[in-house]
């Protein structure tokens, strides 16, 4: 059958895609810059420079260093949600040691994939983050869920909050630790979130899976 040209998906045209590429590589520069200088430091102008592209062409996409931040944060937040998608699936198979592991190790994995993640800790706070940090919220949620679906949804929320705040403040230390220090942290990181974790669903979890057989 014949699809009406008004009902076709509208193709890309190379002005778009020239733009998107445009857009992806003033992201890479900007991470690049904000790796090496930090934020505060951080210069349109060098930004630009490392993009090979004009101040102009720079501030076409971005009238800001704000904005140019929070698209660079947003980006990241996207892949953290990538990230997160396949534990949920996995979490009824796995033990709360192992879940620990995969969430304490993707993040710090996270960090070092992409180190201006941490610098944009000094970035201005932008009302859109609340989104970002409510969509990870909910995705751990989800995951306890997966782990344990007779858990109420009130303790399920708690959990997730708690664990939240646990993560947020792995980033901070992460963020001012050296790198020879980084791997204890971690694993103080694990240790707190493994004790807490296994003090509000460990025993019931172990109940629920021996009443399944």
């Amino acid at each position: 059958m014949r699809v009406s040209s008004h009902l076709r998906a509208p193709r890309r045209t190379p002005q778009q895609q020239r733009g998107e590429r445009r857009v992806a590589t003033l992201l890479a520069s900007a991470a690049a810059v904000i790796e090496e200088d930090g934020y505060e430091s951080a210069t349109m102008s060098e930004i630009a420079k490392r993009a090979g592209a004009s101040i102009g062409s720079l501030y076409q996409f971005f009238p800001n260093k704000e904005s140019l931040a929070e698209a660079l944060r947003r980006t990241y937040c996207h892949k953290l949600e990538r990230l997160w998608e396949p534990l949920k699936k996995d979490a009824p198979r796995l033990s709360l040691q192992a879940l620990v592991d995969r969430l304490i190790d993707g993040m710090t994995g996270f960090f070092e994939e992409h180190p201006a993640f941490l610098k944009l800790l000094d970035a201005p706070f932008n009302a859109r983050r609340n989104s970002a940090r409510a969509r990870f919220r909910e995705q751990l949620t989800e995951l306890f869920y997966a782990l344990n679906p007779e858990m109420p949804s009130e303790k399920a929320k708690r959990l997730a909050v708690v664990t939240q705040q646990l993560m947020r403040s792995l980033r901070a230390v992460y963020a001012e630790a050296k790198p020879i220090e980084r791997p204890s942290y971690t694993e103080d990181f694990k240790q707190l979130l493994l004790f807490y974790l296994t003090e509000q669903i460990g025993p019931h979890r172990a109940a629920a899976r021996r009443a399944a057989r």
